[in-house]
């Protein structure tokens, strides 16, 4: 096998089983607060104490920012997050947590992280998982690390 084929069935192997484990997490019970997609932004934002901009968590989510807007606008109805002003910027604002927010990012984040270990320890043992981890954490460091490269077809 030439290292492009590899290459091709090692992101693959990644993407599909990234889709089936969600699949198997959206079948959960655990959605009844909100939707997978609102957690994604509590959760988001709940590993910033101190905001982010709309970009900064369009960069974290995978939405249009069209999309983004709609959401955040809806859990800031539900008084699930706020804009707060940013220090020295007139102009700029961030988006927090409310306390509700934070109860409910909590709430069904513990449901949710119940049931990712259920899954994951019935089809992976704990040496996988810790490769996964690792895998996983090389991929992100190396990507956040390394400039964007263009290949061509015959590299």
């Amino acid at each position: 096998m030439n290292r492009t084929q590899l290459a091709n069935e090692s992101w693959e192997a990644l993407f599909r089983a990234q889709v089936a484990l969600n699949e198997e997490f959206a079948s959960e019970d655990v959605w009844v607060e909100v939707a997978r997609v609102e957690y994604d932004v509590l959760y988001t934002l709940s590993k910033a104490p101190d905001g982010l901009s709309m970009a900064e968590l369009n960069r974290g989510i995978l939405m249009t920012q069209g999309g983004l807007s709609k959401l955040v606008a809806r859990l800031e109805q539900r008084g699930l997050i706020e804009r707060q002003p940013v220090p020295g910027d007139r102009r700029a604002t961030c988006l927090l947590l409310t306390e509700d927010g934070r109860a409910v990012q909590r709430r069904v984040g513990l449901r949710h992280g119940t049931a990712v270990a259920a899954t994951m320890t019935r089809i992976l043992d704990e040496d996988q998982m810790q490769q996964l981890r690792a895998l996983g954490t090389h991929i992100i460091d190396a990507l956040d690390a390394a400039p964007v490269t263009r290949t061509t077809a015959s590299d």
